[in-house]
């Protein structure tokens, strides 16, 4: 019976945590998709954002922290990052447009566009 209810347990948990949606790759210019596989080492490329770091042209940073509201409108990625040579600390306020558009908002004046690569 413990067996029956073990596997019982197993099957009702989720293997997995739910993606968060603003995983994917993103650009500003859906020219450089053509660049995918080369995030970091090709300039123009797209950015590539996981649930653990965002990776873009000579930069990248870990995910510390995720913030979010409960209608899933808009997160707050606290990052720690590198690039040419510094280390910093930043934050990023993503929004999504429906499945394919990406809004990051940099902290001062317009929000600014991304769209998702193979969407």
């Amino acid at each position: 019976m413990k067996r029956y209810i073990l596997a019982m347990m197993t099957f009702a948990t989720p293997a997995m945590a739910e993606v968060p949606p603003w995983v994917g790759i993103w650009t500003a210019d859906p020219q450089w998709c053509q660049y995918a596989d080369m995030i970091g080492g090709h300039d123009p490329a797209p950015i590539r954002i996981t649930e653990t770091e965002v990776t873009g042209l000579e930069n990248s940073c870990a995910i510390t922290d995720v913030r979010g509201n409960d209608q899933k409108q808009y997160w707050e990625l606290t990052l720690s990052c590198s690039g040419e040579g510094e280390q910093y600390q930043d934050t990023a306020l993503l929004m999504l447009d429906g499945e394919d558009t990406l809004w990051r908002w940099f902290g001062g004046g317009e929000p600014f566009k991304f769209m998702r690569c193979g969407g």
